[in-house]
């Protein structure tokens, strides 16, 4: 069977939802010196005799992109006016803190440069530890850069979907009854 029609609104509910994704990515900030999340956040449409499939890819960013979409709660116990993050995500810092080693390598290509109360700059891992504490305590924020525009470009393109599909039965069925 021919799903000429179902491919098409298939690539254009992905292309809509990867432009809708990046656009957040780029609205929240989320964007590093290599941006591999931005890069590699791509779609794939394949298609069998039975089948079509959509596939969302992520590239180098398979490891972490559900915990940049759903952001991760806090294990808690921090003092002063920060808020809470991730509030509502099904992930959670338990006893274990993030590893240290890829924010040091973070904070040298950003650059920044952190500063001890009398104004001395510290070392980049000092930098690192605190910054690894406050995101155990505190958590990371959602973005839903891919959650929250799937959901709303299914919503809006089920019935534009459900009817190339029905254009395609309709003519695999003409094919066999001729």
């Amino acid at each position: 069977m021919q799903f000429n029609n179902t491919i098409q609104s298939m690539q254009k509910l992905g292309g809509d939802v990867v432009k809708e994704g990046k656009s957040i990515l780029k609205k929240k900030k989320k964007e590093t010196k290599q941006n591999t999340l931005y890069n590699d956040f791509n779609y794939l449409v394949t298609a069998s005799d039975s089948s079509v499939t959509l596939e969302f890819e992520f590239g180098g960013a398979e490891d972490y992109w559900a915990f940049v979409d759903e952001g991760v709660r806090g294990a808690g116990g921090y003092k002063g006016s920060g808020r809470m993050r991730g509030q509502g995500s099904p992930f959670k810092f338990g006893s274990k803190m993030p590893p240290r080693q890829p924010l040091i390598n973070w904070i040298r290509n950003k650059p920044i440069k952190g500063r001890d109360k009398r104004g001395r700059f510290i070392s980049n891992e000092s930098l690192g530890f605190l910054i690894q504490r406050a995101i155990y305590q505190r958590g990371l924020t959602r973005t839903q850069f891919f959650s929250k525009p799937f959901t709303q470009e299914l919503d809006k393109q089920m019935e534009s979907i459900t009817e190339a599909f029905a254009n395609d039965l309709e003519l695999a069925l003409d094919t066999i009854i001729k």
